[in-house]
Parts: structure tokens; C-alpha cells; sequence
């Protein structure tokens, strides 16, 4: 069960590096939540990335989708050893980035319209 725990632990690394998040067991146990999984403890997320425990099956469900990984790659079950999936476009963004993009396409044009005004009109005070 050990090596199992630590190639966990690896991937989950992986996958958070990939996904340009911090290797932080605060943020984790603060997005699980938001992606579909239980609350956790600061503890127990820092027992993931360290390779130490695997957490719950609804938890590495949210992990996967916070990641946008494949939930048999985060298990360890993907045949070959593949690695993270890179983003379809070639664009530099954090995985929390792209879940805003998803829920900014998600919006009607209304919506959507004021959302690019409103980021028209930050970037305009940030440039001065």
C-alpha cells in the first residue's frame, strides 16, 4: 500500500504543477470542496501530496476535475504510464483560470458582454 501512496502522491504533484497550483495542502482542502468532494483537513491533503494516504473515491473524483486530469491516470490505472494532459489550445493559464474561462462560456451574451467590459475596464486602470 505504501508505493501505492507514494505514486499517488507523485501524480498529484504532477498534476498540481501542471496545472500551475501551488503545492499547498490549505488550497487543496480549500478546492475539493468547490469540485464536487468532501471537506478535508489541511492535514489530510498534505497527506496526499506527500504521498502518505490516498484520499476517498469522491475526493480523487474532485481532484481530478479541479486538475483537469483523467481520473484513471490519478489512480495510477492508465495503461502506459501517460502523463498529464496538456490543454487542447497552447495558452498559459492556471487550471482555476480555466475553469473561469468554462463558467465565462457558460454565460449568455448579456452576461458575457459585461463580463469583457468589466475586464476592459480593470485592465485599463492596471495600465496606467
Amino acid at each position: 500500500m505504501k508505493s501505492e501512496q507514494a505514486g499517488f502522491g507523485a501524480r498529484l504533484r504532477e498534476a498540481l504543477q501542471k496545472a500551475k497550483l501551488p503545492e499547498s495542502a490549505a488550497e487543496l482542502a480549500r478546492l475539493v470542496p468547490q469540485y464536487g468532494g468532501t471537506a478535508v483537513t489541511t492535514a489530510a491533503a498534505h497527506r496526499w501530496i506527500k504521498g502518505q494516504s490516498i484520499p476517498r473515491p469522491e475526493n480523487i473524483r474532485a481532484l481530478a476535475t479541479l486538475l483537469r486530469v483523467p481520473l484513471d491516470w490519478l489512480y495510477g490505472e492508465e495503461p502506459g504510464g501517460s502523463k498529464v494532459r496538456e490543454p487542447k489550445v497552447a495558452w498559459e493559464a492556471s487550471v482555476v483560470d480555466r475553469h473561469a474561462v468554462d463558467a465565462f462560456l457558460s454565460l449568455d451574451d448579456g452576461h458575457r458582454k459585461l463580463v469583457r467590459e468589466l475586464i476592459a475596464a480593470l485592465a485599463k486602470v492596471a495600465n496606467r
